[in-house]
């Protein structure tokens, strides 16, 4: 059994785990089973969660979810699990089902419009770090630059654009590793709330395992059977109901996912 922290909550998550007939695992990518790197094509899954996670994909029925602010494509072309899995990507904006499938959700004029404005007034400031543009976002990371650099660029971005968000319909985000600004709309409880109407069973059962802000929204949108985990090497304040630190830990509540629904079929 679980050996992170035995509490009772832990403890009937996995017993309703064991007797669901609907299970659902959403990921979160960097930072959670993938470390940090400047270059996102370089972020790997960890090792030895990546052939856990291939077990859990083949050996039991678990519905495997990644809800990222990547791209969805372009995390899709990181993971090498077989069959794809399905991908939110842009915080919950775009949605990629493993056959292929492509949806973008929509987004109202008004927001494309502040966005445009947006990204126009970010390219009049001088600064160091990278400008990626996705659906419906804007994101500017300063991971790899010095911290004063980061911390320099950080309070330029912030002073250009006061005043211009309050009326947007775009929100600002802070994330390990930089910031972005993208259309209030969607977040990645997006994604968790559209798969809960989906679900075919009303009592599934669901855990979601993410390290930054932006999954405070999505811990926000569990039901009382489900669980959120924080994955943090340091403990922040948080909606979720477990905190375990990666790498090892998080292998080690997936491979007691594995096993309580291997030993249930």
């Amino acid at each position: 059994m679980l050996a992170l922290n035995p509490h009772k909550r832990v403890a009937d998550f996995f017993d309703r785990l064991a007797r669901s007939p609907e299970r659902i695992l959403f990921l979160d990518y960097d930072g959670t089973i993938a470390p940090f790197h400047p270059d996102p094509g370089k972020a790997l899954v960890y090792p030895q969660i990546s052939e856990l996670l291939q077990r859990l994909v083949t050996a039991t029925n678990t519905r495997l979810i990644f809800v990222t602010g990547r791209r969805a494509r372009n995390l899709r072309r990181v993971v090498s699990l077989r069959p794809a899995p399905e991908i939110w990507g842009t915080h919950g904006t775009e949605r990629l089902r493993p056959d292929g499938d492509y949806e973008q959700l929509p987004i109202n004029l008004s927001q494309l419009r502040s966005l445009a404005f947006v990204k126009a007034r970010l390219r009049t400031i001088r600064i160091q770090c990278l400008l990626e543009q996705k659906p419906g976002s804007v994101a500017l990371h300063w991971r790899g630059l010095s911290p004063s650099v980061a911390r320099r660029d950080s309070q330029a971005v912030l002073g250009a654009l006061a005043g211009e968000l309050e009326h947007s319909g775009l929100r600002l985000v802070q994330f390990d590793g930089g910031i972005e600004l993208r259309v209030a709309t969607y977040t990645k409880a997006t994604a968790v709330l559209r798969t809960f109407e989906e679900a075919t069973q009303k009592n599934s059962v669901a855990a979601y395992l993410g390290d930054d802000e932006p999954d405070e929204d999505a811990f926000g949108a569990l039901r009382t059977q489900d669980l959120g985990v924080l994955v943090r090497q340091e403990f922040r304040k948080t909606a979720a109901d477990l905190w375990v630190r990666p790498p090892e830990e998080v292998h080690t509540f997936l491979d007691t996912w594995l096993s309580t629904c291997s030993g249930s079929r």
